[in-house]
């Protein structure tokens, strides 16, 4: 079609509704002249884009639900993305819903009536926490142009058995949501990320990517939350975030915290506890890295508790028993092998000792509060430089939260997100959710229409390259 801006590098434009464009073309320019690009008149009236939006996350370990109200400017597609972080909190997660999921879990054999219950209680519970976050902060649901919500994520299947497609299942309807508090939600993004073949997981390089590259040093990023995440950034001079991969490393937190449950500890409430001081038992940390059929899988790769969850936290529990390993010695036997995983996984499939060692390394999550870990991992890489999230403008437990937000933002847009190089896929999906619209859903579709021009294809926004965190004043 004539007078499209071309799509960026690299992309295949799809012949989808020319018609319905030129149309729109036609009565933004006001003539019937759809032959070449927007004037520059309709150019410089074309509105920046102004969004707040509210993202939501809950992790594995579903202690909290995390929240990060977000504007987003921007003066035109190809300049910066700016980010300001209005407010971030936390709020509970109910103990019911949460013992009843872990519960559905360990037992693996939940009926559809069960998970169709599990699914509208999970949103009707974030919608609650909606109402306590805003009202909390003297927020007004009206002002809110977007929730991003990333929902509970139960289930992940990135690398399914011959005949069967990748699939997950991620708890708290969007539509409840939206229903319940009058905004468009945006939610289940791992859905149409594994639709067009890739894993539904890891999903923040794109962020991880903006906020930390760095004109000469290597960037690694390792979130450690129930699951471990690692995100390598090349330098800019060596390709930056278009050279970024990442993947998911293994266990994070969330077998110490099942085997703090199994001895009877909290382990949001009890991390000071003895049970932190044991004798570690390194034949069943050899056999478990020596032998573990994840571990042993060349990236990319994605898991969840379905490998690393409460099952295998009580074999290796019963691995340190039959060696005469008191509870002590199994957490502190859980927790080494964590952390030599997390350093196994990044010296086999990441760029070598040598460039780890000359690297920055931040680090994020909950896991950041094991001293253990963070202990255990700065030993393997003595000659690194340690740091952590907040560096970027982004307090860590915020993190998620903004890249939900962030997603929600890229959906109503139709615009592609920067992609690992090491993706099964390369191909960009511009829509990374499904959206239930809310009472304003037509003022925000207008919104998204008119940034950037009605001239421009369904891909023709071109991906964000700059993102600026600006700091509350």
């Amino acid at each position: 079609m004539k007078g499209l801006i071309p799509a960026p590098k690299g992309r295949v434009r799809t012949p989808v509704g020319h018609k319905y464009l030129e149309a729109l073309q036609s009565k933004v320019n006001g003539d019937s002249d759809t032959s070449s690009s927007p004037s520059p008149s309709a150019e410089q009236n074309n509105p920046g884009l102004d969004l707040l939006i509210l993202g939501l996350t809950s992790g594995t370990a579903m202690d909290d639900i995390d929240f990060a109200l977000c504007r987003f400017t921007q003066g035109s597609p190809e300049a910066p993305l700016c980010l300001e972080i209005v407010q971030y909190d936390s709020v509970v997660m109910p103990s019911k819903i949460r013992s009843d999921i872990l519960a559905m879990l360990r037992e693996d054999a939940a009926p559809p009536s069960m998970l169709s219950q599990m699914d509208a209680e999970m949103g009707h519970t974030f919608a609650n926490a909606i109402h306590i976050f805003t009202h909390k902060h003297g927020i007004a649901l009206d002002d809110i142009d977007m929730i991003g919500s990333g929902g509970q994520l139960i289930t992940l299947t990135g690398s399914p058995p011959q005949g069967q497609h990748r699939s997950n299942m991620c708890l708290g309807e969007g539509a409840v949501i939206s229903a319940k508090t009058g905004v468009t939600t945006v939610s289940d993004y791992r859905t149409a990320e594994q639709a067009v073949g890739r894993q539904g997981a890891p999903l923040f390089a794109y962020l991880v990517g903006l906020l930390l590259h760095h004109p000469t040093r290597l960037q690694i990023c390792i979130t450690i939350g129930g699951i471990t995440t690692v995100c390598f950034i090349p330098p800019d001079n060596k390709g930056g975030i278009d050279a970024m991969y990442d993947w998911d490393t293994g266990p994070g937190t969330c077998m110490i915290d099942s085997a703090f449950r199994q001895f009877g500890l909290d382990p949001t409430t009890d991390q000071a506890s003895s049970l932190l001081y044991g004798q570690i038992c390194h034949p069943v940390v050899e056999e478990l890295l020596t032998n573990d059929e994840y571990l042993k899988t060349r990236p990319p790769k994605t898991t969840a508790r379905e490998i690393f969850g409460d099952a295998m936290a009580h074999r290796i529990a019963e691995m340190c028993a039959y060696r005469g390993c008191t509870p002590a010695d199994t957490i502190a036997t859980l927790t080494r092998f964590t952390s030599a995983s997390i350093a196994q996984q990044m010296l086999v499939f990441g760029p070598g000792r040598e460039a780890i060692n000359n690297a920055d390394i931040i680090v994020d999550g909950r896991g950041m509060s094991n001293m253990q870990l963070i202990a255990d991992l700065q030993n393997e890489f003595p000659g690194a430089t340690f740091g952590t999230f907040e560096s970027t403008g982004v307090p860590s437990n915020a993190k998620k939260a903004v890249g939900f937000a962030m997603q929600a933002m890229e959906a109503i847009l139709g615009r592609a997100l920067p992609v690992p190089t090491n993706a099964d896929v390369r191909r960009p999906n511009t829509i990374t959710g499904k959206l239930a619209p809310g009472l304003r859903w037509r003022e925000i579709i207008e919104k998204s229409v008119a940034f950037g021009g009605a001239g421009r294809g369904w891909e023709g926004l071109p991906e964000v390259r700059e993102l600026i965190v600006k700091q509350k004043v």
